[in-house]
């Protein structure tokens, strides 16, 4: 599953277009916040959200608070979150195209359900003790005590309310437990809990989506509906110490989490062996040999029966490639692809659809077309800002079918010309179906696709010349998917045995045949221009590999009738919420639209202490974030133990215009001890405290450029910085503070990157480059005088085996001699040796990464190491003031592990670096690279 299908709780700091109208509804539970033209959709959600409001509730024994809800239209990503940094809901209009993702359900339906049921776990913190904490540190103490709660289970937990709740939840789709299914049965033993937790980098494992599914689901069955009500109401009662949740769920069940997983484990590979297909033969097509999880997906034949497949994996970003069942050939390496689950060739040209991204406004993105001409490798955009999904190209290569959703959720057809993406023709959806994976025929004129009206599905042919269309038959509530029209014949996939298989109905005689009997699953069919060979996804343990089969229809086994999928695990769940036809009737309550204003700037989500990295200071204060995600504010105390002194600041931003507006005040106490001659006897040290005031504005632009597999963004910024001082009374001061001088000056600063979207397995970006200016200086005048230009690049360069790679680092900085004032600096120095100013400083770095090794070792419940690193450096400097100069040189290596702690889903990385500096000194030092927040 993609992270556009993930279903996220990570919080939004993306904005929409300032040019965007919002108004909202009122509700008793919920405000409903939505652009200007999305009434009658927001309007039903209002009513949609109030009816699950009870039954989603219901086995967690909690009805939240009244919740905000931002419906976000201007993205094409299929998501939804809720987060407490800000406590909100926000949904993404789009639907998918992917029906294994999507299932039956309509859009915002499956949304309501499944996200509302993470506002109710959260709401479940108030109890207690960690009700308490609320109140006294706010939200970020929710999220902090959240950590003690494996990941799994809110997502687990999720989707279970939402399999038992709608017709066609993932826990009802195959697809969803392929993976966990397939290991589970290939293998003598499950992996370990610590590794399925944590993750890997030498397997891929489920995600905490499946995992928590599967085991929300096994306690469920065995211990009644009401278990993770009482273990959620024990934990948030007393959260404070290691394995808590494990320790309440052990205490009425007798199971810890790993003794959970293990007799879930066992419970589900017993049913799924009884359900497992007796695999038919379909010889796979020799790729080249891989030793890590890799997929081969959505195959695609050329006349000479060469195929063409998108690749991806743990080692490799995806790429589309050409297999001879020989060799395989790259072709093309994608961009950030838009889910749609298919891919098509005509002729010989392939054409997919990719995300494409707003400069500047985060929440809006587009998907765009794209064309490869095979034989010349010619890369095409055929369409620009546009919102397509799903692209099928005519047989002659000439015309582009494809679904267009625009930003109210409704779905057209539209044919477009290949060339230019001249818009040729719009179908009309009168029904207001959801069109899905549109393919054409054979022929040309013809093209099939999944429509979906409400929770029903069916295959629908559409003349492309009349523009009349036909179901194949009629809608049912089965999960249809990935249609393939030949002749009579009608290809499709449909979970009817409790595994995905693909299956023929043929339109004359009316008769069904299922075409294929995998152990695991098989996807994506699709025939050879000559109408011979039929090639599909056949799942195995290590990914997706490519199957062939003659298309041969007296080979096929009749269906006297279609098989009802069996209920299998989620029938429990079913009768244990006795509501399966939750939102089949959704009230047509009109409510009262109000205007939504932008000026809603403060929204506090945190207060008391607040977690910083440094190790001297201590911070007390408020944090903001509107729901629009247009102002953030901060504002507090800081105490620093060095100084013994305090800082009361408060900072701004506002993000709903174009640039970036910052703004910060500070009022520090400061404490200095200053040498007057250098000389004993001590009495020569003098202290002295004073107050100084600060005031920073600034304008910030930063710009998403990204249109390829390169990552690509810009960002420039200035700001004015004023300091006032009072009471400073030495003669002297250091050169780094103002003393008993303002000073008023300037900040430039520009960056720019190109760096190539990593692999899991990739240390660093295989290609890439990164560049920054850095200025400041005194324009105003005054006695303190200072400038600084910092000008730094980095440049990326694959190394000599997968997964190595090259940094080569250059930067040069200038500085005013003669200065009465110096600047911080943001130049990186050699490592080993201490910062000192100077006139000019030119440093540079050549450093070599590679991964060791991926252990996969776990040391009981306390550690878990997934990757072992090496970092191998060498760094250069060179120093001149007036006719002073110094030369800096050292070597070193850094060993890192990234690790995970205490059975925790986020993960560390700390290592030890030895070095030598010119002269022969030796260092050894205790890195901390990621500590996770």
């Amino acid at each position: 599953m993609t992270g556009y299908q993930a279903l996220a709780q990570l919080g939004n700091t993306s904005q929409n277009p300032a040019s965007i109208r919002w108004f909202q509804y009122r509700t008793p539970h919920f405000q409903i916040i939505y652009p200007e033209g999305l009434d009658s959709v927001s309007n039903r959600l209002a009513n949609t959200m109030e009816t699950v409001y009870e039954p989603v509730s219901k086995t967690l024994g909690r009805k939240p608070r009244r919740i905000p809800l931002v419906l976000q239209t201007q993205t094409t990503v299929s998501n939804g979150f809720v987060t407490l940094t800000p406590r909100h809901t926000e949904f993404y209009i789009t639907p998918p195209q992917d029906a294994n993702f999507l299932g039956n359900n309509r859009w915002l339906d499956l949304l309501a359900v499944h996200e509302y049921r993470h506002v109710v776990q959260n709401e479940k913190a108030m109890t207690g003790i960690s009700k308490g904490l609320f109140y006294l540190f706010g939200y970020n103490a929710t999220n902090f005590l959240k950590t003690g709660i494996p990941d799994w289970f809110a997502e687990g937990d999720a989707v279970c309310t939402e399999t038992a709740l709608s017709p066609g939840g993932r826990g009802r789709i195959p697809e969803f437990n392929l993976l966990l299914r397939t290991q589970l049965l290939s293998r003598n033993k499950p992996f370990s809990y610590p590794k399925i937790v944590a993750g890997s980098y030498r397997d891929n494992l489920p995600d905490w989506y499946v995992l928590g599914y599967h085991l929300t689901n096994y306690a469920r069955r065995k211990l009644g509906p009401e278990v993770w009500n009482t273990v959620l109401d024990r934990y948030y009662r007393f959260p404070f110490y290691p394995f808590s949740f494990s320790d309440k769920l052990r205490k009425i069940s007798g199971l810890r989490t790993e003794d959970l997983y293990q007799e879930a484990a066992a419970d589900f590979t017993r049913q799924w062996a009884a359900q497992q297909a007796v695999a038919s033969s379909a010889p796979q097509v020799t790729t080249k040999p891989v030793r890590v999880y890799t997929d081969y997906e959505y195959p695609q034949l050329l006349p000479d029966g060469r195929i063409v497949a998108l690749k991806s994996g743990l080692a490799n970003i995806p790429a589309f490639v050409l297999l001879d069942g020989q060799n395989e050939t790259k072709l093309y390496e994608t961009g950030f692809l838009q889910n749609s689950a298919t891919l098509s060739l005509g002729q010989s040209t392939l054409v997919w659809a990719e995300q494409h991204f707003d400069p500047r406004w985060g929440m809006r993105d587009y998907t765009v077309l794209k064309t490869l001409d095979l034989p010349t490798g010619t890369m095409r955009q055929v369409t620009r800002k546009s919102r397509y999904f799903a692209p099928t190209i005519s047989p002659d290569g000439r015309t582009i079918l494809t679904v267009s959703i625009d930003t109210e959720g409704k779905s057209e057809l539209v044919l477009v010309q290949a060339s230019d993406g001249q818009v040729l023709r719009t179908f009309p959806n009168s029904q207001q179906s959801l069109y899905q994976q549109p393919r054409f025929a054979a022929d040309g004129r013809r093209a099939i696709m999944v429509r979906q009206v409400g929770s029903q599905k069916t295959l629908t042919i559409l003349n492309l010349e009349t523009g009349q269309s036909q179901d194949v038959f009629p809608l049912q509530t089965q999960n249809l998917s990935q249609p393939l029209l030949y002749g009579d014949w009608v290809l499709y996939n449909a979970p009817y045995t409790g595994t995905d298989q693909i299956y023929a109905f043929h339109r004359t005689s009316q008769k069904h045949y299922a075409v294929t009997q995998r152990p695991f699953g098989a996807y994506h069919a699709a025939l050879s221009p000559d109408g011979r060979t039929l090639a599909f996804q056949d799942f195995t343990e290590q990914g997706y590999r490519i199957a062939r089969l003659p298309f041969n229809p007296a080979e096929w086994t009749e269906l006297t009738e279609i098989p009802t999928s069996p209920t299998r695990s989620f029938g429990p769940l079913v009768q244990q919420e006795n509501n399966p036809a939750l939102l089949a009737s959704v009230p047509n309550q009109s409510n009262v639209r109000k205007p939504y204003s932008r000026a809603h700037l403060f929204n506090i989500y945190g207060w008391g202490p607040v977690l910083t990295s440094s190790e001297t200071d201590l911070s007390v204060g408020i944090q903001s974030q509107n729901l629009l995600s247009t102002a953030f504010t901060s504002a507090g105390y800081t105490y620093n133990a060095n100084e013994r002194q305090g800082r009361w600041e408060g900072n701004f931003s506002f993000y709903g215009w174009y640039p970036v507006i910052d703004v910060s005040v500070a009022s520090a106490g400061r404490q200095t001890v200053f040498s007057l001659d250098e000389q004993l006897p001590i009495d020569s040290l003098r202290k002295d405290y004073w107050r100084q005031n600060e005031f920073n504005v600034g304008l910030r632009l930063p710009l998403v450029l990204t249109h390829s597999k390169y990552r690509e963004g810009l960002s420039l910024a200035v700001q004015a910085n004023f300091i006032q001082t009072q009471g400073y009374d030495l003669p002297l001061r250091s050169r780094t503070e103002p003393g008993r001088h303002n000073l008023s000056a300037t900040t430039v600063s520009l960056s720019y990157s190109r760096l190539l979207r990593q692999a899991k397995r990739d240390v660093q970006p295989r290609w890439g480059q990164t560049f920054s200016l850095y200025a400041r200086n005194t324009p105003f005048g005054g006695v303190l005088q200072g400038n600084l230009l910092a000008l730094q690049t980095r440049l990326y360069f694959p190394g000599f085996f997968p997964h190595h790679s090259i940094r080569l680092y250059g930067g040069v900085q200038f500085q005013g001699s003669g200065d009465s004032y110096v600047f911080g600096s943001p130049m990186f120095y050699p490592r080993g040796y201490a910062y000192a100013s100077a006139a000019k400083l030119t440093t540079g770095t050549l450093q070599y990464q590679l991964p060791l090794a991926y252990p996969d070792w776990s040391l009981g419940r306390l550690l878990y190491v997934q990757r072992i690193k090496l970092n191998a450096f060498a760094d250069l400097g060179y120093a001149v003031t007036g006719e002073r100069s110094r030369t800096y040189q050292s070597t070193g290596v850094d060993v890192t592990f990234d690790f995970n702690v205490l059975r925790l889903r986020q993960a560390f990385e700390l290592g030890f670096r030895s070095l030598w500096t010119r002269g022969g000194t030796f260092q050894s030092q205790f890195l901390v690279i990621n500590i996770g927040f």
